[in-house]
């Protein structure tokens, strides 16, 4: 009798081992795979104004702060008040060309700034908001600068989440006030 219940209690560990060690198997296995782990360098930035009566770049560049990692700095004078602003984000993928990706949203700046609620913009908008002068709501009377934003920012927030593909890719931002197209940046970056 003793022999049949050392037995059956063995099995019965057994196979609730094997159950539990299976399960936290797969739980490690999914909270790992839920995480893309991605290198991310920015390889080209330009930026232009459309008109120079709206303001112009006293900074738009690259720097290397080691081998793996770089970081942009822009610096834009305006001339006007910005109160009336539309943006449009596009992001391209080199093929043979920058053809579009997944991601062509158009947003009403000011409102957003506001009431934040688009989810990508939200994404983009969390990469350089720690690093730039843009955390107020419309009117823009002062300059525009966005200082250091470096690789690691788009590490973590974009290539964390989104199952992207190795490769080129461009960031087109292309802002419009008052319905005419005033100031374009693009920022040009690689995946591996």
């Amino acid at each position: 009798m003793f022999k049949h219940i050392v037995l059956w209690s063995t099995a019965i560990f057994a196979v609730v081992f094997i159950i539990l060690g299976f399960n936290a198997i797969v739980k490690y296995t999914i909270r790992n795979l839920s995480q893309c782990v991605a290198h991310v360098t920015f390889t080209n930035l330009k930026c232009t104004f459309s008109n120079e009566s709206y303001g112009e770049f006293k900074v738009c560049h690259i720097k290397a702060v080691n081998r793996t990692h770089k970081y942009i700095s822009v610096y834009q004078t305006l001339n006007i008040v910005i109160d009336n602003v539309i943006g449009n984000l596009k992001v391209m993928r080199f093929d043979n060309g920058y053809k579009p990706y997944f991601i062509d949203v158009t947003i009403d700046i000011c409102k957003f700034l506001k009431y934040p609620k688009n989810p990508i913009a939200i994404v983009f908008y969390k990469i350089f908001k720690k690093d730039s002068n843009m955390n107020h709501t419309c009117p823009y009377d002062h300059d525009i600068i966005v200082d250091k934003v470096w690789t690691g920012n788009l590490e973590s927030d974009l290539g964390r989440y989104l199952p992207i593909p190795n490769g080129d890719y461009a960031i087109y931002a292309t802002f419009y006030h008052d319905s005419i197209e005033f100031n374009t940046v693009n920022i040009y970056i690689r995946k591996s």
